[in-house]
């Protein structure tokens, strides 16, 4: 390479663009060079509040004339697997946001022009790199509760804070709930998240792999909560929800469950955010992620519980700054996306495979499409059964 840095052009200028930005200005083998946005406004102004002189309205523009290694796209959905197309035939490396595609076609098809270009693709997908889950992984890996058998995933409110302390980006997010541009079809929120939950469930046992998938579906009454989204997203009560996932890996002794109680569906939790309880042979652990927050032990609150047959329990916090938009126990943003970052740039500078890649990406895309299908044909869906051609809105 031509520096000794990995320059870095990052394309879409949303809330996920400020987390980023955090990320590699604080590695110190990378610098943003370059940022692109369709709004000229929003580039000029994000370019001079972080002094960054390569200014593009055009994604084509930008991979041509910036003197970029590297591509961090931060645009909708629809657009993921194109500009990473795009990017990696261009010779650059790629970190791209999850969902990485909206069918497996259009992951696969990314993937492999990668691998044809020889470049690093990585897929941000924040849930294997936030701090607790990378503890509780580590955890595992170190033997502390026997073989993960059982993970179930726990899903309350999101509670925004007053004032985010990072930008949150255009108001105008109509393609988060489009059935197109959102790849959901009639499911757009679970299209949007499900790929995280359903990595943490791999990541948590030990990746071993998702095999088969059964949704319970159902309508959302009127009554119950208000069914407010948080200020930074259009999301609002459907009329039809997936509250519960349930799932069996290859291996049949293990499984798995996901289940949603928040305004969104007109039911409450407690527990606030993305919690986790990883069920072993001989201990459980119990653990939180993104927004999560009401995890107690002995009276205080904790980001990790530990308990141990026969031994005593361990808790854990992790020192780290609070969280940029939830009211939350642990930092999703900003910690959990400059951790993945960070990785991503490591990647490049010792030449090593990112810890979640295309096929990662796309498998998560594979399973949530599952989902999907299992709700609107009430029936378990194998993972394997999903063709690489189908989508949710066609």
């Amino acid at each position: 390479m031509q520096s000794d840095k990995i320059r870095v052009g990052i394309v879409g200028l949303g809330l996920v663009s400020s987390a980023h930005l955090k990320g590699y200005e604080s590695h110190p083998r990378a610098e943003i060079v370059a940022v692109c946005d369709t709004d000229a406004e929003r580039v000029r102004e994000f370019a001079k509040i972080h002094g960054i002189a390569g200014t593009y309205t055009s994604y084509e523009e930008m991979l041509r004339h910036a003197a970029i290694d590297a591509v961090d796209i931060a645009t909708p959905t629809h657009l993921h697997a194109q500009m990473t197309r795009m990017a990696v035939e261009a010779g650059k490396h790629v970190h791209c946001e999850k969902p990485f595609s909206r069918t497996v076609a259009e992951g696969l098809e990314a993937t492999e022009a990668a691998a044809k270009a020889g470049v690093k693709l990585a897929v941000g997908e924040t849930y294997v790199f936030v701090t607790p889950h990378v503890k509780a992984r580590e955890l595992i890996d170190q033997g502390e509760i026997g073989r993960p058998m059982q993970i179930r995933h726990r899903h309350g409110a999101w509670v925004a804070r007053e004032q985010p302390a990072i930008p949150v980006g255009p108001l105008d997010r109509g393609w988060r709930i489009d059935p197109e541009q959102s790849g959901g079809g009639a499911y757009p929120w679970i299209f949007d998240h499900a790929v995280h939950f359903f990595a943490a469930a791999e990541y948590f046992a030990s990746d071993a792999r998702i095999a088969e998938v059964y949704s319970l579906a159902s309508r959302v009454d009127e009554a119950g909560q208000s069914g407010v989204s948080a200020p930074h997203d259009p999301y609002a009560k459907p009329e039809q929800d997936i509250p519960i996932v349930t799932w069996t890996y290859e291996n049949s002794a293990m499984q798995g469950a996901w289940m949603r109680a928040e305004p969104l569906n007109g039911k409450f939790d407690f527990m606030r955010g993305f919690s986790t309880t990883i069920i072993g042979e001989t201990s459980a652990i119990e653990v939180l992620g993104e927004g999560g927050h009401g995890l107690v032990w002995n009276g205080k609150q904790q980001h990790l519980v530990l308990h141990r047959s026969g031994k005593e329990t361990v808790a854990y916090r992790f020192d780290e700054s609070p969280d940029d938009i939830w009211q939350s126990e642990i930092s999703y943003y900003s910690q959990g996306h400059i951790n993945q970052v960070h990785h991503f740039v490591d990647s490049i500078v010792n030449d090593t495979q990112p810890r979640y890649d295309g096929a990662a990406g796309t498998h998560a895309v594979r399973c949530t499409l599952a989902a999907i299908r299992s709700a609107q044909e009430s029936r378990p869906i194998k993972v394997s059964d999903i063709e690489p051609s189908y989508a949710a809105y066609g």
